[in-house]
């Protein structure tokens, strides 16, 4: 009875990081997409900007929010045109120029587009690897969980075109730099999320598991 209940709470996990992991949208549609340095775009209606902040209000909502100019690359329209309002500012950290970043953004949206099967991989091997190590107890499990995570934060994200990245831009900084960081931001946000499930899982299951004995 505790092998299979053991499967049943494993198998359950995974299917839940699937579910938790895909992207979740707004039941009313923006007239506008922000597009964020970093971030997922996100939908909206523009309201304007000035040189610090971009002004916007939520899909059905009235209430106007603000955003910091920085954070922003610009705001596509629901008519196909984008905006930009990206500035270089090195001082920020906002060092290529515009023609650079709209390579930069490029390689983003490549990641966004393609990327998540492959960091899906990693947080489904991350729940493999927090449930085992909650075996090893409640000291050391943690532990194993976090190490894993660790160590896909530190690995170089796949540059394969299976995974969104176009070999044409191989040697383009702005491009590799873009597509790596939301690919890593991925990659990371996915496996610590799949190692903290499979520790919490496992644990419950083998105390209930011992339990019964």
């Amino acid at each position: 009875m505790g092998l299979n209940f053991k499967r049943q709470l494993f198998v359950i996990g995974v299917v839940l990081l699937e579910l938790f992991s895909l992207p979740v949208f707004s039941g009313v549609a923006g007239n506008d997409t922000l597009l964020l340095i970093d971030r997922e775009p996100r939908q909206i209606t523009f309201v304007g900007s000035d040189s610090l902040y971009v002004y916007y209000t939520k899909p059905g909502r009235t209430r106007q929010k603000s955003i910091e100019i920085l954070k922003v690359y610009g705001v596509k329209h629901n008519d196909g045109k984008t905006t930009v309002l990206y500035q270089q500012d090195t001082l920020e950290g906002n060092w290529y120029n515009t023609d650079e970043m709209k390579d930069y953004m490029l390689g983003q949206s490549d990641a966004i587009k393609h990327y998540k099967r492959k960091a899906n991989r990693a947080g489904i091997l991350g729940f493999v690897a927090g449930f085992a190590g909650s075996a090893t107890g409640i000291y050391y499990g943690p532990a194993v969980a976090a190490g894993y995570s660790v160590l896909r934060a530190y690995t170089k994200p796949s540059r394969k075109e299976k995974w969104g990245f176009k070999s044409e831009f191989i040697n383009n900084e702005a491009y590799t730099e873009g597509f790596g960081t939301m690919a890593k931001r991925y990659t990371t946000r996915r496996s610590a999320l799949g190692a903290t499930a499979g520790f919490v899982i496992g644990t419950v299951t083998l105390t209930l598991v011992l339990s019964q004995q």
